[in-house]
């Protein structure tokens, strides 16, 4: 289970962006960085095309940024687990690192949509800069769309977001157009974003609004704002809830390296303005340490990354 709430028309940045992932704690997975989805032990340089967290065991990304300004966050839908010969992991790398970067976001969804690959239930938003941004003349715009197979081994289908979607708009794990809107971390985190949104900030002071001081990422409200009074007992009743604390959900795996200790375990931010400077953050929620036991991380160890898009005054990729 993962959340994640985005802006698209604020005048100062092209995208206020901020997530959750939710997963096991002992899942293999390493911190963000620079890469270019290689061997995970090899592609450590820091010279790489994409910026994102890796998970360890089907090396994919759940949440990233392209230098060129690309973004692509997946989340799982929500049912009994199967399996399937293609990773989602596949969805992000390709967007984020394309075969064409000269392709538009309508060309990609295109191709997407005209795959018959099989995969478990996703969520994909993805979110590319537009043929006119100029970041050199603080244009920098993106076009985002939603693709998704409403469950496992569904035909992918896609859609450009709607206007207040890109004003303000949320991702989890329903299905679109299926009462996703609904769930009540889905709503409360839209309206959460939205009152910060329509408040005078600075750079240092959203970032804050966007992860509290206990590192739950709860848009600057009382935790009881968007926490349900019961705490998530399984998967069904984790839709009540953007931050989750840790509780154990069983897990059928062939890895003896996953126990079923699961909750929220990194928070990450992504902040492009208008003329192409970036801000990337990712913070660790709850770990899991020697001896198993589970914490609160300290955020402290977050991970920051500065930087500008490789963008040209005709929205393409500089190489």
């Amino acid at each position: 289970m993962c959340v994640g709430f985005w802006s698209l028309e604020h005048p100062r940045y092209a995208l206020i962006l901020c997530s959750n992932r939710d997963e096991y704690l002992s899942r293999p997975t390493v911190s963000a960085r620079f890469h270019s989805f290689g061997n995970i032990n090899d592609d450590a340089s820091g010279d790489g095309l994409v910026l994102s967290g890796r998970d360890m065991l089907a090396g994919g990304t759940w949440a990233g940024l392209s230098r060129s300004g690309r973004v692509a966050i997946i989340t799982n839908i929500t049912e009994p687990p199967s399996q399937y010969d293609s990773s989602r992991g596949d969805l992000t790398s390709s967007f984020l690192l394309p075969k064409k970067p000269t392709m538009t976001l309508r060309e990609e969804i295109h191709e997407l949509t005209s795959r018959n690959t099989k995969f478990a239930g996703f969520n994909l938003l993805l979110l590319s800069p537009r043929a006119e941004s100029d970041p050199r003349a603080n244009k920098l715009s993106l076009d985002a769309a939603i693709a998704t197979n409403c469950g496992g081994g569904g035909r992918i289908i896609a859609r450009e977001l709607t206007y207040e979607e890109r004003r303000c708009g949320g991702i989890s794990n329903g299905v679109d157009h299926h009462g996703a809107n609904e769930w009540p971390k889905v709503k409360h985190g839209v309206q959460a974003l939205q009152d910060i949104l329509s408040s005078d900030f600075d750079e240092s002071k959203l970032v804050e609004q966007l992860v509290c001081p206990q590192n739950a990422l709860i848009f600057g409200g009382s935790r009881e704002s968007w926490k349900s009074d019961v705490a998530p007992i399984d998967r069904s009743t984790l839709r009540n809830t953007i931050e989750v604390d840790p509780l154990l959900i069983p897990i059928k795996s062939s890895s003896s390296d996953i126990n079923d200790c699961y909750g929220t375990r990194l928070s990450t931010i992504i902040l492009i303005r208008r003329d192409g400077g970036v801000l990337f953050i990712e913070r660790d929620i709850w770990v899991l340490k020697e001896g198993g036991t589970v914490a609160k991380a300290d955020p402290r160890t977050q991970r920051e990354f500065r930087f500008n898009t490789q963008i040209d005054s005709e929205g393409q990729q500089v190489i």
